[in-house]
């Protein structure tokens, strides 16, 4: 059986994943998949042929809440993959991000045969045009075909980690500080009926619902899920509105039209 893990906020790398589950059962493998989160602690993957590890790039470092999972996670002499999804175009100091990833996985005696990046629509900063989003998106079953395939052949692929990534991963932690904070940024807007949507999805436990209302803490992890998927747009980034699209992101609109 293969196991794959993945983190998401926007939807990018949950779409990944999901196509590569569909592309490695179709091949006859048995597949089984877990969205990481701060609440599913118990989680092994002992009993498994190979773990697939996916998340997306959060400036040129792995999210937070990835490294705490994994930390608590029961895995030991396990095939890994480690696949990065970069939002808007491939970037080679992303490759940076899985440094201290194989030092982890070394130290649990995993073998990380297979390292490679999926290029997404970018999700945060500055839109892209919408022509440049649809080659991205009709590009990717044939990047996640070449994936499975390569993975099922036992294709060693190893990136030699870029310079420029290895220095701009090490100072990601100031990044981190600022993932942290940025829900202090958040507003609640008169359309929240309090269905608190967001409080059940958030992937870090940040948000709870004190005196009829919808409050954020200091535990962020930058991934916007809240903002561009509450179903009222009721939340609203106000202090680092430049961090955000005005008129959110939806994956799923532009899929709907990839698949007319």
């Amino acid at each position: 059986m293969i196991m794959m893990a993945y983190f998401s906020g926007t939807g990018n790398t949950e779409y990944v994943s999901k196509l590569l589950k569909e592309k490695l059962e179709s091949m006859g493998k048995k597949v089984e998949i877990t969205k990481i989160t701060l609440k599913n602690y118990d989680y092994s993957v002992d009993d498994c042929e190979l773990f697939i590890l996916l998340y997306p790039i959060h400036s040129f470092d792995v999210p937070w809440p990835v490294y705490k999972w994994l930390k608590k996670t029961k895995l030991n002499n396990i095939k890994t993959a480690i696949l990065t999804v970069s939002a808007g175009a491939f970037i080679p100091p992303n490759s940076g991000s899985r440094i201290k990833l194989k030092r982890f996985f070394k130290s649990r005696n995993c073998e990380v045969f297979y390292e490679d990046d999926i290029q997404m629509p970018l999700n945060c900063i500055k839109p892209m045009e919408e022509n440049e989003i649809y080659q991205i998106l009709d590009k990717l079953p044939d990047k996640i075909d070449e994936i499975a395939n390569n993975i099922l052949n036992n294709v060693h692929k190893n990136t030699k980690p870029h310079f420029k990534g290895i220095m701009l991963s090490k100072v990601a932690i100031f990044q981190n500080l600022f993932a942290k904070i940025f829900a202090k940024g958040y507003i609640v807007n008169d359309n929240c009926n309090l269905c608190q949507w967001c409080i059940k999805n958030c992937p870090t436990n940040n948000i709870s619902l004190k005196d009829g209302k919808i409050k954020f803490g200091l535990n962020c992890s930058l991934c916007l899920k809240c903002l561009y998927n509450c179903p009222q747009n009721a939340i609203e980034q106000k202090k680092y509105s430049f961090m955000v699209f005005k008129n959110v992101y939806n994956l799923k609109n532009y899929l709907s039209e990839v698949k007319k």
